[in-house]
């Protein structure tokens, strides 16, 4: 009887730890922003860049992207007034903008798309950009840390593939993909 006792009390405590363990998992899942900017890759001429922007949408409904504004950094401000509290906040400074469009451009549910920009520019090359996106979800503030800068200055470079494989599975591909993501490391250092 009291292993009968102990079993239950086992099944029970498994079926409470993936029950929160779901309810955590959707919550998570729920409060992240519905688009995220995955990678930027910047295509540099003498007189205007254009800016490839690989965004992804995490939600399952298509979200309308109304502008896009697209700054070096954010700046951050403190500020108190006499008898109010002190104020903290961050602020997209005009100064540090990049470029602004005003095109619209709607993201299908869960899907990849590339939004192709072309703006005047004076900066040559960018190690990270912050993004002001009015959707048809509000406004996102997003950053993005994995820029390619490419100069495009009529110099020809070639590339060699060194591995291509593709999969039936989206598992097995990630999974792939980690792990030579690992070898990379491992053998650059």
């Amino acid at each position: 009887m009291s292993n009968f006792k102990f079993s239950v009390e086992i099944l029970s405590s498994l079926a409470s730890l993936i029950a929160i363990t779901t309810v955590l998992i959707s919550w998570f899942k729920n409060s992240q922003k519905a688009l995220k900017i995955e990678r930027v890759v910047v295509h540099i001429k003498d007189d205007e860049s254009t800016f490839i922007l690989v965004v992804k949408n995490r939600k399952p409904y298509p979200v309308v992207i109304k502008s896009i504004d697209s700054y070096l950094q954010p700046r951050f401000s403190v500020e108190k007034f006499k008898s109010h509290p002190p104020d903290y906040r961050s602020i997209l400074s005009l100064s540090d903008c990049v470029f602004r469009s005003s095109d619209d451009f709607e993201m299908a549910a869960n899907g990849h798309t590339d939004l192709r920009i072309k703006a005047a520019t004076t900066k040559n090359n960018f190690d990270a950009l912050t993004f002001s996106l009015h959707t048809s979800h509000g406004y996102h503030q997003l950053k993005c840390n994995e820029i390619l800068n490419v100069p495009m200055s009529g110099k020809t470079q070639t590339f060699a593939v060194e591995y291509t494989k593709d999969f039936d599975s989206k598992y097995k591909a990630w999974f792939k993909y980690q792990w030579l993501k690992l070898k990379y490391a491992f053998k650059k250092s």
